[in-house]
């Protein structure tokens, strides 16, 4: 797909610095770009051809839930980033992140489409949101009101049903427990690709350099649900390029450190030794090879790495 260049907006008013007066809007938090934000995007792509306005996704940031229950937030699935680049693939010509606020979350539904919708410059051809979509304090807000909303104003309006998947909606907290559950194709099947970590190359314990002849990097992950401990064969996009990798999720048993009770994501790049410390690295988990083992000395991991690394060169195409 051609990308052309991306237009990233905080409001839809600002659409109009750029030429753009006619809008129809897809409103979600759309946390994975998954198959059901898919139906929703597609759905508002043929709206706005039908009535010559330009596709745009409304989307927040922080994570709504993540300011209405910080003890709790959720774990996002990928990067505010990546949501964007995905809602562009999508169709979208532009994207609006709203920033989201306790006091944003208390306005009422009314006074959510008069900050958010009402631009005196904007006119709203169309809107689309899923069918089950709540806004507005404590929720209240439902589509009947944007139905009559969109007769009043004279606009298109559409209420999209989910995407079901064998017979389950498919959804950003579904999603969440397929990959906990390590069924990473049932997450990838509801995301329409692989599923993906995101996170910051920091400095570990060199163990793989020094020992094992196979150097790893160590991965603060900020975005994504981790699956079970185990060696994953992966795609790794690092320095611009896509690598194949083996990742090991887990505790390093072999080595017993005092103390040491926190899991660890150890992605080695094949044919790639570069500094990357401190950049932030994708990795596509493609496939569950075997569960982390502990091994009686070093030597024994090491050949055991040099099969799984055969492995995962035989099954993994990086085109």
């Amino acid at each position: 797909m051609t990308k052309n260049r991306q237009l990233n907006v905080s409001s839809l008013g600002e659409l109009v610095e750029n030429g753009i007066k006619r809008v129809s809007v897809a409103i979600g938090v759309f946390d994975g770009v998954h198959r059901g934000h898919q139906l929703l995007l597609e759905e508002l792509v043929e709206m706005a051809k039908k009535n010559n306005s330009t596709p745009v996704a409304m989307t927040f940031y922080p994570h709504p839930r993540a300011v209405l229950n910080p003890q709790n937030p959720p774990p996002l699935l990928i990067p505010p980033s990546k949501r964007i680049n995905l809602l562009h693939d999508y169709g979208m010509q532009a994207v609006a992140t709203l920033s989201f606020s306790k006091s944003f979350a208390e306005q009422s539904p009314e006074n959510f489409i008069k900050s958010c919708l009402h631009s005196p410059d904007i006119k709203i051809c169309g809107l689309c949101v899923g069918r089950d979509w709540r806004f507005g304090a404590k929720g209240v807000g439902k589509i009947d009101l944007l139905e009559k909303m969109s007769k009043k104003d004279i606009f298109d309006f559409a209420a999209v049903k989910e995407f079901i998947r064998n017979g389950e909606i498919v959804s950003s907290t579904s999603i969440r427990r397929a990959i906990s559950s390590g069924k990473l194709g049932d997450a990838a099947e509801m995301l329409g690709r692989h599923y993906s970590l995101t996170g910051i190359v920091e400095r570990g314990h060199h163990d793989a350099t020094e020992d094992l002849d196979h150097p790893t990097a160590n991965l603060n992950i900020q975005y994504g649900v981790l699956p079970p401990c185990g060696v994953y064969a992966a795609k790794a996009f690092v320095n611009g390029r896509i690598r194949i990798a083996a990742v090991n999720i887990g505790l390093s048993p072999t080595y017993k450190r005092l103390g040491k009770n926190k899991i660890r994501i150890e992605a080695h790049f094949i044919d790639f030794s570069d500094d990357i410390y401190g950049q932030t690295v994708e990795v596509e988990l493609l496939k569950y090879l075997r569960e982390e083992r502990c091994f009686i000395s070093p030597s024994e991991l090491k050949k055991q790495i040099e099969i799984d690394l055969q492995q995962i060169i035989k099954s993994v195409n990086i085109k």
